[in-house]
């Protein structure tokens, strides 16, 4: 009896399994698994690039320089390209993308949607500087020290586009300055 019941969570585990009667196509060669380097990679780039399409989507509705809304237009194009790569080398993976933000992005998001006209331009704006300026680090270091060959592939591939970014925003940072000044 106590074999029984020890085996009952594992039983509980597996449903359907014993009405699976077709045979199981061979599974895919798994590639090695994750070291806690790429892992920590993986959901840190993933919530980067959530991150960053939730606010740039806000710009849609809520920015008032035309610059500013093109600008957030591109980031949702190349942040949503660059999640759907990341997220077929999860799969290859057997492993899932992060489906949520940290609390302090939450925060930020939500304070972002209480803000209209040039006030969200100034802070979408900054705030699209500094996570560009964290993802060039994270990115550079998985580059570096990653392991896993696509994803250090990706890391490498994608750091111009983050730099592009990134210049782009302080492009846009300068602009709103100068635009500031001889008003």
């Amino acid at each position: 009896m106590t074999k029984f019941t020890r085996w009952l969570p594992v039983v509980a585990l597996l449903p359907l399994a014993a009405c699976a009667t077709a045979p199981k196509p061979a599974p895919m060669p798994q590639p090695p698994s994750l070291t806690e380097t790429d892992i920590t990679f993986l959901d840190k780039a993933a919530r980067s690039n959530d991150f960053i399409i939730a606010a740039a989507k806000l710009a849609d509705t809520q920015a008032r320089d035309p610059h500013v809304k093109t600008f957030a237009a591109r980031l949702v194009t190349d942040h949503t390209a660059s999640q759907d790569r990341l997220k077929a080398i999860a799969d290859q993976h057997g492993t899932t993308l992060p489906d949520d933000l940290d609390t302090d992005e939450e925060h930020v998001l939500d304070s972002l949607k209480a803000e209209k006209g040039r006030a969200f331009d100034r802070d979408f704006t900054a705030l699209q500087i500094a996570g560009h300026d964290n993802a060039t680090q994270l990115f550079q270091a998985e580059a570096t020290n990653g392991t896993d060959p696509a994803l250090k592939a990706y890391a490498t591939d994608m750091q111009a586009d983050i730099q592009s970014h990134l210049d782009m925003a302080k492009a846009l940072g300068q602009h709103r300055h100068h635009h500031r000044l001889h008003h």
